[in-house]
């Protein structure tokens, strides 16, 4: 049997391809991958205040105002107000506030003190300005902050500087200072 081949070849040609090629995929391409989720437990941070911040026993002359400024340094220094004599008595003497910081291992954290408080007179009710409030790391020489060592404990210090106005009133005058600690 012979095949006779259409007079115009390119046609055939053209309808072979067409019934080879194949036809548009309707299915959507798709694809997958495996996520992960996770978290780390660490230790919380905490601070203990173990001595408060004290401008000790001051006195200041009729008329004269001063200041008393204690350092996170632990240095002290009087300027127009005299200091009490102090004989063997450690609560009337000035030194800073010590704070106890406890957590996660070799992290860092941080400490947000105000600006600023205000102390006021037990029996009158007078307020004195307690400013410049600054904090030293026992482990870091941070300003801001500290370092917790491999026990995951450190210590900070705190200090400022009262303002002693003059006609001050005799009192014992006391300030809540606030302390936050945080991690970094």
């Amino acid at each position: 049997m012979k095949v006779r081949l259409p007079e115009r070849p390119n046609l055939l040609i053209l309808a072979l391809m067409l019934g080879s090629w194949p036809e548009p995929s309707t299915a959507q391409e798709t694809a997958t991958a495996q996520g992960r989720a996770q978290t780390r437990v660490v230790a919380p941070v905490s601070t203990a205040l173990r001595d408060a911040l004290s401008f000790g026993s001051i006195s200041v002359s009729a008329g004269a105002s001063g200041t008393v400024t204690v350092s996170s340094d632990s240095t002290t220094a009087f300027l127009g107000v005299s200091q009490a004599h102090c004989t063997g008595q450690t609560k009337c003497r000035a030194h800073r506030a010590v704070f106890e910081v406890t957590g996660e291992a070799e992290r860092t954290y941080g400490v947000s003190l105000p600006p600023s408080v205000v102390a006021r007179g037990e029996r009158s009710g007078s307020a004195l300005a307690v400013e410049a409030l600054e904090m030293r790391s026992l482990n870091t020489s941070a300003r801001s902050g500290g370092r917790l060592d491999k026990a995951g404990k450190d210590r900070f210090f705190v200090g400022g500087t009262v303002n002693v106005p003059a006609g001050t009133v005799s009192d014992v005058y006391r300030a809540e200072l606030p302390v936050t600690v945080f991690y970094n």
